[in-house]
């Protein structure tokens, strides 16, 4: 059975003197930094490997060094001394207003979509925060780069268990086209029909690829040639607008087009498969104000669009 062992204060200031000491590889900078004597300084580290029963340092008149233990056990000492840092830190953050930076990265196709309704009144209810956004492609950086937060656009494997991963937003996609259109070529009644008209695709940049799921109409498959395509959905919506082609879109992202009939929906037998978001982030223990805030905001903004 294993005997459990509590820290007392004397223990925790023997932790952070030894540190200092191994960290410097002197007693005397040790003591000059913490503002110590230094014979208090050389009683705690004695006092530290005494309870230890195991030497820390070899100390000479000219040089200190850690023993091999020392290495190890100095590893383990600036780990434990730094999540006691991160619970102070979180701690006082609680108490006062969230401030900071926040950086996360997200395909670059839903910057523009929640740019107005998450980021912008985010930060003006939190003036002390600043958000660094990094705008990807595909799977890019998602899970590197030292961001607080991602947003990717498909769960994938997650081997780091410390994070979590969140279904943020589901996509409904749909087939529109502009009034413009319709009156030159008029309604798709039929496979051929549809398929004999312009359309856009939504080009994923760092595949190469256009957006065509497996679709089929009518019992026919539908493989569209796409007179214009490009990786920015703002710029696939209006050239639709235009009148360039028809093309699939998120509803969400048109809904005011097609409620001022800018845009018409055509076609709503065929079953698109929808595309979903998933918000990933580190364990909410530990983590700042600033942090749990977004969350908060992107989660409320996710059930306020389902």
């Amino acid at each position: 059975m294993k005997r459990l062992f509590f820290m007392s204060n004397n223990d925790l200031n023997q932790i952070r003197i030894f540190t200092h000491v191994a960290q410097l590889a002197s007693f005397t900078k040790a003591a000059e930094v913490l503002g110590i004597e230094k014979s208090t300084v050389s009683a705690k580290v004695s006092q530290l490997e005494a309870s230890l029963g195991i030497r820390l340092l070899e100390r000479t008149t000219r040089s200190v060094r850690l023993t091999e233990a020392g290495r190890d056990y100095l590893a383990y000492c600036e780990q434990a001394l730094n999540t006691l840092q991160q619970g102070d830190d979180y701690i006082h953050s609680l108490s006062g207003e969230p401030s900071g930076t926040i950086r996360f990265c997200a395909p670059h196709n839903l910057i523009d979509f929640i740019l107005s309704s998450v980021i912008e009144p985010f930060l003006t209810c939190y003036p002390k925060v600043n958000l660094e956004i990094h705008q990807v492609n595909g799977d890019e950086g998602f899970l590197s780069g030292n961001y607080d937060l991602a947003i990717r656009n498909h769960r994938g494997e997650i081997k780091d268990t410390s994070l979590i991963c969140r279904p943020l937003f589901e996509s409904q996609w749909v087939f529109v086209i502009s009034p413009k259109q319709l009156d030159e070529f008029g309604y798709p009644e039929t496979p051929e029909h549809l398929l004999s008209q312009p359309s856009i695709g939504l080009k994923n940049a760092s595949t190469n690829k256009t957006y065509d799921p497996h679709l089929i109409w009518q019992d026919q498959k539908l493989n569209f040639r796409h007179r214009f395509a490009v990786d920015n959905m703002r710029t696939v919506i209006a050239s639709i607008k235009l009148g360039l082609g028809f093309g699939m879109v998120p509803k969400n992202m048109v809904k005011e087009e097609l409620a001022q009939g800018e845009l018409v929906e055509i076609i709503k037998d065929i079953v698109i498969p929808p595309t979903s978001l998933y918000l990933i982030y580190p364990s909410r223990v530990g983590q700042p104000a600033k942090l749990i805030k977004f969350i908060d905001a992107l989660m409320q903004w996710s059930k306020m669009n389902k």
